[in-house]
């Protein structure tokens, strides 16, 4: 069965997909040139293993895979790409170690929101069509400043010659995964931005600013890796450059650029979302060894278990790091390493009012437990509480306490979270019984994202005939779709 699955953080972006054997990676990203022609950039990558191979005119083996994107607006298919992505030539078709191939294609397109319908076939096989349907957001106006997005990518070597991966003067293979591993210790990253001197004027500058931050809290996490550059305005001003990640612990980051004119106005902001394993580091309790905590609000909870359940409680909006030292050392730390943890942490979300900051999230505490928990279940240790308390309260709530086809569900939604607008998390009960509802699917970057929600909500076995169309039968007295869009 083919299965086509987005990676965490990178939806609308980036997109792992396989057909029976054929696996290939999809990633677009729009673009401007210098006289403001917006383009798509699309970048594939086939598995070298998992194509088929035929000889060629030369007697070689080869692979050839068929590639086909329409840019659609609406109904309307405005701009297509067709053409053959071929592999290396190769003496012996039984290798085992053939290596993945990839190209880089662009496509100009004016401004305007578009779906993409991705088509790939291998041309020496008769396995099934792999195809996979994404929008994009194509938006360069005159009268603004405006970027493209972040990218990311796996190392940053200076070019000598040209490549397909030749960008800027450096050889820049993209981070596909949006995963850096632990051996990765720099994460180089670009950033193009457009219409700089028709807005700011000749004689001024741009300041940018680029960090790491926690994707949880949106604090900076490598304070000592903060970068600032002063640039020239031009038609594009291309921002490049490395973080050093040798000390980024395991977890869910965005790199940040904030881009600001010679007067600290800040201009824009453009974020991309990554994840790091790094499992040798660890939290350091001795950094909070000289807080002082006399007098405070940490200092008067003196109950061991009381001050570790409030601990606990801050699972939902803690760094993977932070869940790390919870989940396996909490127990072995004295009282006042804990009292003066428990003091920083909100000290430096609120450094005016760490007690203010606290009795806030606490009293968010108390109600997802009233709303969502159990006796047997803590309120921020279900989904609905986690997301409650890491992003606050939804703009609506859908509830379907009952259908009849599908679990009892609710379609929370967020006008605007976290630079990205119509966010949506779905929930349903499996079981039929209780309260604990699970996230079963959202649009939100960095969360649960699963194609087939829709199917695996309803109460009956429905086998899916279409393996592309991801919406189960019309059923008497449900509206499942209608809620997800209009909700």
């Amino acid at each position: 069965m083919k299965k086509i699955t987005l990676l965490l953080g990178a939806l609308f972006l980036v997109a792992v997909a396989s057909a029976q054997n054929m696996k290939a990676f999809i990633s677009h990203k729009a673009y401007c040139t210098s006289n403001m022609q917006p383009y798509i950039e699309f970048t594939f990558i086939v598995g070298g293993n998992t194509v088929a191979y035929a000889p060629n005119e030369y007697g070689k083996y080869q692979a050839d895979v068929e590639v086909l994107v329409e840019v659609a607006h609406g109904d309307t298919v405005v701009k297509a790409l067709h053409y053959i992505l071929a592999s290396d030539e190769f003496s012996d078709s039984t290798r085992s170690n053939k290596p993945d191939f990839a190209d880089i294609q662009n496509l100009p397109v004016s401004n305007g929101e578009y779906f993409l319908n991705f088509f790939l076939k291998d041309r020496n096989s008769d396995s099934v069509e792999l195809r996979y349907i994404d929008q994009i957001v194509v938006n360069f106006p005159d009268d603004k400043i405006s970027s493209s997005r972040i990218s990311l990518y796996e190392n940053m070597i200076q070019t000598i010659g040209s490549g397909l991966y030749s960008r800027y003067g450096y050889d820049l293979p993209p981070l596909y995964y949006s995963y850096v591993k632990e051996e990765q210790s720099m994460l180089p990253f670009a950033l193009e931005v457009y219409n700089t001197p028709a807005i700011i004027g000749k004689g001024h500058y741009l300041k940018a600013k680029c960090y790491i931050e926690n994707f949880e809290n949106k604090m900076v996490a490598l304070p000592n890796q903060i970068i600032t550059k002063f640039l020239e305005p031009s038609d594009v001003v291309v921002i490049l450059d490395q973080f050093g990640i040798y000390q980024l612990p395991s977890g869910n980051f965005n790199v940040v650029v904030e881009l600001f004119n010679d007067r600290d106005s800040l201009l824009l902001v453009n974020k991309t979302f990554f994840q790091r394993s790094n499992p040798s580091v660890h939290l350091d309790i001795s950094q909070y060894d000289a807080v002082n905590i006399e007098g405070t609000f940490a200092s008067a909870i003196t109950d061991r278990k009381v001050l570790e359940e409030n601990i606990r409680s801050l699972y939902p909006i803690s760094t993977n790091i932070e869940k790390e030292f919870f989940d396996t050392r909490m127990k072995q730390i004295p009282t006042d390493q804990l009292q003066r943890f428990f003091y920083s942490f909100w000290l430096a979300r609120n450094p005016n009012d760490p007690e203010s900051a606290w009795n806030k999230y606490n009293k968010m505490v108390g109600y997802v437990q009233e709303r969502f928990g159990s006796v047997q279940v803590k309120g921020y240790k279900t989904d609905r509480g986690r997301v409650y308390l890491q992003y606050g309260q939804p703009n609506d709530i859908k509830e379907v306490p009952f259908d009849p086809v599908t679990m009892p569900y609710e379609i929370w939604h967020y006008y605007y979270l976290d630079d990205q607008p119509n966010v949506k998390f779905v929930f349903y009960d499996p079981s039929l019984v209780g309260n604990d509802y699970e996230l079963i699917h959202s649009n939100k970057y960095g969360e649960r994202h699963e194609p087939n929600w829709k199917y695996l909500m309803v109460r009956k076995i429905q086998v899916q005939r279409d393996l592309y169309d991801t919406n189960p039968d019309d059923y008497f007295g449900g509206d499942l779709d209608g809620d997800w869009k209009y909700h």
